[in-house]
């Protein structure tokens, strides 16, 4: 059961707000990446899908991002370092270190999502962080087919 129910109108109202707050964003450079507009677009649809209140989506949205950042910051290192492979000259002993920095940056984001699990548990209940994550889920499959029909317009 949900500890405080909340009407229709008040979801719509919620969603309104934040959409309000994105609009102007969503406005600029239609056709640049922004990480802004898309945490904003990302906000709104997980809120929305997950049910959260004004209140959650103000608790939860700061560490949820704060988590990115950090899986952000071990997956560019994964890359600079995958890199290497690049080079002609790589040899199977340098492939096999790229091979295990990979898995070790896997184990990196998997121990982060388990300690921020616990801080989502401070703010939403677990079948709110488990809304969540289908809702991340969706919204980045249907970034995805956003990209893919761009990138398609293009050629």
């Amino acid at each position: 059961t949900n500890p405080t129910p909340y009407t229709m109108k008040t979801k719509h109202t919620l969603f309104i707000l934040m959409a309000m707050v994105c609009l102007p964003m969503f406005a600029q450079k239609k056709n640049k990446y922004n990480e802004k507009d898309f945490r904003c677009k990302q906000q709104i649809y997980m809120t929305e899908k997950a049910g959260l209140t004004s209140e959650e989506a103000e608790k939860f949205f700061p560490i949820y991002f704060e988590l990115q950042d950090k899986k952000k910051a071990l997956n560019k290192q994964r890359w600079a370092e995958a890199k290497q492979g690049r080079n002609p000259g790589t040899t199977e002993e340098e492939y096999n270190t790229i091979i295990n920095q990979f898995l070790d940056t896997e184990t990196d984001i998997l121990d982060l999502k388990k300690e921020y699990i616990e801080k989502f548990r401070k703010v939403l209940s677990n079948q709110k962080i488990y809304m969540i994550y289908w809702a991340e889920i969706k919204f980045n499959r249907n970034m995805m087919k956003i990209l893919q029909e761009m990138e398609d317009k293009k050629k």
